[in-house]
């Protein structure tokens, strides 16, 4: 087990759940609690689990939106072999707007830094798809006057995500805490409901 060396400590970490947050994932876990102020969202995080004794040492090293991918036609897994391969999917957290009360003791965690490549990567994807659907949508408003028919398909497209988007926001107010799918260990898994819980709990004290 190699752990990070560069590493910035935030609150108290004296539990058996050790959670380690690498700073592209971290930014991008941030500026999703930006964006998204009305519903919490569901993330996949990607990285790699160890155990010594008895501690759980979670490692993230990626991460991206659920339902951002679906919009796209993608799953997780498909995100993961595209960016994250040398990673596992070890789990979910969701994430909540800045005015949102966050389930779960706000303990403390780790962000470290270390060349990640694959994150920096999915963060410059998820910039062009953001610019792209800006275009989109402007060119559409401005061509009000012209002729729409020939803009309908990406108009229709603009108007199925947004559909989309809100019908996995409603199931979101539902569920209301993080939730955690087992990949090869359920017991290593299961503590990553609360650990992962806490990194985004610590984040809204650390802005």
């Amino acid at each position: 087990m190699h752990l990070p060396n560069i590493v910035k400590q935030i609150g108290k970490t004296d539990g058996e759940e050790k959670v380690y947050v690498e700073d592209y994932v971290y930014t991008y876990l941030n500026e999703l609690k930006k964006e998204k102020e009305i519903f919490p969202v569901r993330v996949a995080l990607f990285g790699n689990i160890y155990r010594k004794g008895k501690k759980n040492f979670y490692l993230v090293y990626g991460a991206s939106c659920v339902i951002d991918e679906l919009e796209c036609g993608r799953d997780e897994e498909q995100v993961r072999k595209e960016y994250f391969q040398e990673h596992e999917l070890i789990g979910y957290v969701n994430i909540y707007g800045k005015n949102h009360e966050l389930p779960g003791k706000k303990e403390g965690y780790y962000v470290f830094y270390e060349k990640n490549e694959a994150m920096q990567n999915y963060l410059l994807f998820c910039y062009q798809r953001k610019e792209k659907g800006r275009s989109v949508r402007e060119t559409v408003r401005q061509d009000a006057s012209g002729d729409m028919h020939l803009l309908m398909p990406k108009r229709w497209t603009v108007l199925v995500g947004d559909t989309i988007r809100k019908i996995f926001y409603g199931g979101c107010i539902i569920i209301l805490a993080a939730a955690v799918t087992a990949v090869n260990d359920y017991g290593k898994i299961n503590g990553f409901v609360e650990a992962a819980d806490r990194v985004m709990a610590m984040a809204e004290t650390d802005d």
